[in-house]
């Protein structure tokens, strides 16, 4: 059926009652508390237009993929000039420090090269059937998607998602955190800049009505969000009223399982860097580590180090490790756990509330914590803060046992120099994406997702493309 506009805007009229008059978005920032811009939420009648106007755009964006494949790499360079004012707005909004901004910056600019080239991907297959009739297959764009982006990797996550959407031919409408509304408009501005169609991609601000109305609209096909189980969820649920497809990457509880024949000091170094990243603030980050018996005492010491050398300071500065958490409300929620670990098991190090050079925001000293039962809501819960875990484990089958028992399935590495076990664990282990002798190392080739309350779909790679398209089966009777 062919929606007109008219019914476009029933469909946002129809939860106008319970909409806030009129919400007005001040994001603070996470270390100074300072007030980093404000906005108003969309109206119905603002959102109908975003829907609206993104999905006109829809036969024109998808007709020339050699367009498309030239805007998205002139986008990237323009992203990468711009380098300096998006680090500036990242660090701002989401208190990450000044070198993990950059990486950012630069890691949405490879997300738009690697899909522009797959803009001329050609999905499918053709071949003739046993009654010499000829049956193609075809992919074509699944039509016009909503994503929802979270404010910890802002610019990233959008793109990540997004580019491989745009590369499929569909048309979308953005919903950003607000906390980071302000550099999600930018980015995408950037990308209007270089002839990417204003309606072929709108922003739309607003908090959880706007997106909820946004997944509920009767002409978006496709939802992406990236964000907690819990709304993740109730995201799927509203996607399934009108069978809109959800691609989801929800909580996250990664995991390293480390054999003592591993490079113990690499593999230390390492994960401590992918716990801490972000202030431990990021679905993929390791959250425990299970070590052999054998080498637990030596392992746990490395660790220990290690995170009490990391630098918690002002995410302006060069030398700063570990910015603030989002907000004081979020710095006393992880602090929660702490506590909660103080009691039940112990903590080695960290786990304070600090501001350092005075800055009020939501610091807390990265924490270790060791002797925790493995039901205890601090391993089984997604903490989504500077929280490491140290969990002995006596041989495979029990390292594979612990591994799995979260809800969660995103992430996971094996450290072994047994390339056998390597694979063996590798495979046992339920989670999208598993690393061997190395952690979060992610590529736009490399597709990634969720296993079990980690989420369903996948992005990135060629699989990240095709999440966007319908398969259709086209007979030729002869």
């Amino acid at each position: 059926m062919t929606m007109t506009p008219n019914t476009v805007a029933h469909n946002a009229a129809t939860q106008a009652d319970s909409w806030p008059a009129e919400e007005n978005i001040t994001p603070l920032n996470p270390a100074t508390l300072e007030p980093v811009g404000d906005a108003v939420a969309a109206s119905p009648a603002e959102l109908d237009h975003a829907v609206a106007a993104a999905h006109s755009s829809l036969p024109d964006w998808s007709r020339d993929h050699r367009r498309r494949a030239s805007i998205m790499l002139q986008w990237a360079d323009n992203l990468v000039a711009h380098t300096d004012e998006l680090v500036t707005l990242l660090i701002a909004q989401t208190g990450k420090p000044l070198r993990e901004a950059g990486l950012e910056v630069a890691g949405a600019a490879e997300a738009l090269r690697y899909n522009a080239g797959l803009c001329r991907h050609v999905g499918g297959h053709a071949g003739t059937l046993s009654d010499d009739n000829v049956l193609h297959v075809v992919r074509q764009p699944v039509g016009l998607s909503a994503f929802i982006v979270p404010w910890n990797w802002p610019v990233l996550l959008l793109l990540r998602d997004l580019a491989p959407a745009l590369a499929a031919g569909v048309t979308a409408v953005v919903k950003p955190s607000p906390q980071t509304l302000r550099v999600t408009e930018r980015a995408v501005q950037l990308g209007h800049h270089v002839g990417l169609p204003t309606d072929a991609v709108r922003v739309v601000a607003g908090d959880r009505h706007v997106g909820d109305a946004l997944v509920r609209h009767s002409l978006v096909r496709a939802v992406s969000f990236t964000g907690s189980s819990g709304v993740g969820r109730q995201i799927m649920t509203a996607a399934a009223a009108d069978f809109t497809r959800p691609l989801l990457e929800l909580g996250g509880k990664g995991v390293s399982v480390l054999f003592a024949d591993a490079d113990l000091e690499r593999a230390t170094r390492d994960i401590v860097a992918a716990t801490f990243v972000t202030a431990g603030q990021m679905c993929m980050a390791c959250t425990r580590i299970l070590v052999h018996t054998s080498v637990l005492h030596r392992v746990t010491e490395q660790v220990v180090d290690a995170t009490a050398a990391l630098r918690v300071g002002d995410p302006r500065r060069e030398t700063t490790d570990v910015g603030p958490l989002i907000s004081p409300a979020a710095a006393e929620r992880v602090l929660s756990y702490i506590e909660r670990a103080r009691r039940e098991a112990t903590v080695l190090t960290g786990g304070h509330a600090v501001h350092p050079d005075g800055l009020p925001g939501g610091f807390v000293s990265p924490a270790v914590v060791t002797d925790v039962d493995v039901r205890s809501p601090v391993v089984q819960d997604d903490v989504f803060g500077p929280l490491l875990t140290i969990e002995p484990f006596d041989d495979e089958a029990g390292a594979v046992e612990l591994a799995n028992s979260t809800p969660f399935g995103l992430a996971g590495s094996v450290w072994t120099a047994d390339v056998t076990r390597a694979w063996r664990v590798a495979s046992a282990i339920a989670a999208g994406t598993v690393w061997v002798n190395g952690y979060n190392r992610s590529y736009p080739e490399m597709p990634s997702g969720g296993f079990k309350a980690s989420g369903l779909g996948r992005t990135r790679g060629i699989e990240g493309v095709e999440q966007f398209t319908e398969i259709k089966s086209v007979h030729f009777t002869v």
